[in-house]
Order: C-alpha cells, then sequence, then structure tokens
C-alpha cells in the first residue's frame, strides 16, 4: 500500500511540473507559436480520451493558421508519439505485440506512398473522399443501435493496416481504418486501445523516418520537440477522463470523433 500511494504522490507531482513548464513556456511564446501550442494541448486532452484523432483536430487548427502542410505533418508527428508513448505505457498489459504484427508489418510498407503523395501530388480529393467517408460513417454510428459483432480476420487486419499506413503517410492519420475495425469487432474500450494505439504509435514513428528521409531540413529542425510538453499536459487529462468513462460512453465519443476526423480533412482539403 505506501509504494502504491508513492506512485500516486509521484504522479501528481509529475504532472504539476509539467502543467508548471507549460505555463512557463507559454509566457515566452509568439502569438502565431502560442496559438499552435494551445492547439495542440486541446487537441491531446480531447483526442485521448478515445485514443485517436489529434492529428483530424490539431491539422485542421493548422490549417485554419495557415502552418505550411509538412511543418505541420512533422509537428502533429512529434507530439501524436508523445501522447501514443504515454497511453500505449498505461495500457501495456493489455497489448498483444505478435497479433498486431501483421498489421503493423503492412501498415508500414504504405506509410512511404503516403508520405510522397503528401510531398508531390495534390491530395486534395483523396482528402475529401476520406473526410466525407469518415463524416458519413461516424455520423451513422452514432445513430444506429449496436449491431452484431464481426469475427476478427487477418486479411482484413492486413488490409485495414495499410490503408492505415497510407493515411498515416498523408495526413499524419493513421488511426480510422483501424479504429472502425474495432469497432466493428464488438471489442470493449481497453480492447479496442490496445489494438489501434499501438499500431497508432509504430506508425508515427515510420512517418517521422518518411519525412527525415525525404527532407533533410526537417531531421535537423527541432520546432516540433517544444509543442511536446503541450501535448503530454491534454494527453494526461484526456487519459484520466477515459478512465472513468464506460464503454458505451467509449463508443459514442469514439463516432463522435470519426465525423471530427472526417470534418478536420475536409477542412484541410477546401
Amino acid at each position: 500500500m505506501p509504494s502504491s500511494g508513492l506512485r500516486f504522490t509521484f504522479a501528481h507531482a509529475a504532472f504539476a511540473v509539467l502543467v508548471l513548464w507549460v505555463l512557463h513556456e507559454s509566457m515566452a511564446l509568439p502569438d502565431s507559436v502560442a496559438a499552435m501550442a494551445a492547439t495542440v494541448a486541446v487537441s491531446a486532452f480531447v483526442a485521448s480520451v478515445v485514443g485517436f484523432a489529434f492529428a483530424a483536430l490539431a491539422g485542421s487548427a493548422f490549417a485554419y493558421l495557415r502552418v505550411d502542410p509538412v511543418h505541420a505533418v512533422h509537428t502533429i508527428v512529434v507530439c501524436s508519439i508523445a501522447i501514443q508513448l504515454y497511453a500505449v505505457w498505461n495500457i501495456r498489459g493489455a497489448i498483444r505485440w505478435r497479433a498486431l504484427l501483421p498489421m503493423i508489418l503492412t501498415g508500414s510498407l504504405t506509410v512511404p506512398l503516403g508520405v510522397w503523395v503528401l510531398r508531390h501530388v495534390d491530395s486534395a480529393l483523396y482528402a475529401i473522399g476520406l473526410g466525407l467517408f469518415l463524416s458519413i460513417y461516424g455520423g451513422y454510428t452514432v445513430l444506429r443501435r449496436t449491431g452484431r459483432a464481426l469475427r476478427a480476420n487477418r486479411w482484413v487486419d492486413v488490409f485495414v493496416g495499410a490503408l492505415g499506413g497510407v493515411t498515416g503517410g498523408l495526413a499524419g492519420l493513421p488511426g480510422p481504418s483501424v479504429t472502425i475495425w474495432c469497432s466493428l469487432r464488438g471489442l470493449d474500450k481497453l480492447q479496442q486501445r490496445a489494438i489501434y494505439q499501438p499500431f497508432i504509435l509504430a506508425m508515427q514513428f515510420v512517418v517521422l523516418y518518411c519525412l527525415h528521409r525525404q527532407d533533410v531540413a526537417s531531421m535537423l529542425s527541432v520546432e516540433g520537440l517544444r509543442f511536446v510538453p503541450f501535448a503530454l499536459t491534454g494527453g494526461v487529462g484526456g487519459f484520466a477522463l477515459f478512465q472513468s468513462m464506460t464503454s458505451r460512453q467509449f463508443h459514442a465519443m469514439t463516432s463522435l470523433l470519426l465525423v471530427v476526423s472526417g470534418i478536420g480533412l475536409l477542412t484541410r482539403a477546401l
């Protein structure tokens, strides 16, 4: 019992230090950078409730702030990695890495395609199509009654992993396809996060590597790191709220953020 109390006290003390650091950093930031930092913190809080959609929330706001697309994806990926590391560590006991391997491998193979499209092709039509699909599907799941759960299927795992790799490289958004598949399987809130959060984390590392390989300047840049404390502050708060939610509340929030992800993609494309 004493050791449990010590961990509890240390965790709260560490979070207090993080908040103070964020407040100190905020006072020294130019207005444009402060707006990005606030966007990261709020997006991280909302997204960490269900474990995905950070890229959609932050990306649409960055588009409004007219942040360079490559710079935006770089910042989103760096901050997402920090958030996902925290969450994955907290749910590590529920993760089955061997079962996730096919999904992660196929996703890793298709990430470079998404990054190439981001850097060389007008991806507006692709983003509009995916944005419409996510918005419509998310809206449908909000309204529908709970349906019959689908059985696990390795080939579907491979397909959604490949699709997640493409969307991860293109928009820093690898989660929706895997999240939808987990929802269709009728898994509870922890089982879902134990699948798509490690996948998102793995894809973000691959995306960051591909961005660095294709852009030497970004490899030398540490710009995204300055927003990590803001991301972690929001992420810790969002994960705490997740722990108090029921599976039904989690399902409703997941559906809502699928809609938000779709709207975010549409905002960035139009």
